[in-house]
């Protein structure tokens, strides 16, 4: 139970070691990273206190809508996969002083807490398990069963982002298919302030050879810079994944690009292992260099 005493007697002070006071933060990995400040002291219990604004000494109650509780659940629940550790976590509104704030009343663990990702920025290898680790966390949401591209896109970008990556999502850059005008990017990631890789995504019910061909296509023609890598991830709801990913695979070994293929590699997606999402890389010439192309495929249940 959350004691509204307990509550009041925190935001009174700033010097309280337990508490963590936010306006309003709800993108899961801000969320994770939140837990684990609330919970780096010795006290049984950490607090999470959404609706207030930190001054020199205490907190001014600045209030929220009693329905932002309706909205919480689902990156509280995200925020929560993204830890090493499973916690014990409960939250209500609570008033005070007439005012309504959120509250998460999370139990300390005797166990060592962290992030499940790797901080490695510059690393392509580090960001492609990264971007493996959201889309597996994504798998496991049931909000996005049934979501669209642009709901699953914003799960995966507000996961790269707080990890530190510089997000773009839906960017006008390059040239459309049709040549008319700049396309729209689905996920542009910069580093220092220069592009570093392009993923474009899809969803999938089935082996639509013509429009993978068009996203393939598209990768090239927004990526004016020649990147070293970029990424196709596509989301698939399909019942025999296995036989998806092995006509995927052979398609996109025998498609024509933009740059031409010299080589594919599937031994990435030996070394991840997993039944419910495939990887592998294809190499192309752009140029006179090499360049690398993974291809995802995640599929939703």
């Amino acid at each position: 139970m959350i004691d509204i005493t307990t509550i009041s007697t925190l935001l009174s002070t700033t010097s309280s070691k337990n508490v963590v006071g936010v306006g309003m933060e709800l993108k899961p990995y801000e969320l994770a990273l939140l837990m684990l400040r609330a919970l780096d002291n010795s006290e049984e219990y950490g607090y999470i206190v959404m609706g207030v604004v930190k001054l020199i000494n205490n907190y001014e109650i600045a209030g929220l809508s009693p329905q932002f509780k309706n909205s919480a659940k689902e990156p509280i629940s995200t925020a929560l996969s993204l830890i090493s550790v499973e916690l014990e976590v409960e939250y209500d509104n609570i008033n005070i002083n007439g005012k309504n704030v959120f509250v998460m009343k999370l139990k300390n663990s005797s166990k060592s807490l962290s992030i499940n990702f790797i901080k490695d920025l510059g690393s392509q290898e580090a960001f492609v398990k990264n971007l493996v680790l959201a889309c597996v966390n994504l798998q496991a949401r049931k909000h996005y069963s049934d979501a669209s591209e642009d709901e699953r896109n914003d799960y995966i970008g507000d996961i790269l982002a707080a990890i530190g990556y510089d997000i773009k999502d839906q960017t006008r850059r390059g040239s459309s298919s049709s040549g008319k005008g700049s396309g729209e990017l689905d996920i542009f990631v910069s580093k220092d302030r220069l592009p570093f890789t392009v993923i474009e995504a899809m969803n999938l019910n089935s082996l639509s050879t013509n429009y993978i061909n068009e996203h393939l296509d598209k990768i090239f023609l927004y990526d004016t810079s020649g990147n070293k890598f970029n990424v196709c991830l596509s989301y698939v709801k399909i019942a025999d994944f296995n036989s998806f990913w092995e006509r995927y695979s052979e398609h996109v070994t025998n498609h024509s690009y933009p740059a031409p293929l010299l080589s594919t590699d599937a031994s990435i997606d030996d070394e991840y292992g997993y039944s419910e999402l495939r990887i592998m890389k294809t190499s192309h010439s752009r140029s006179g260099r090499t360049v690398g192309l993974y291809h995802i495929c995640v599929r939703i249940h």
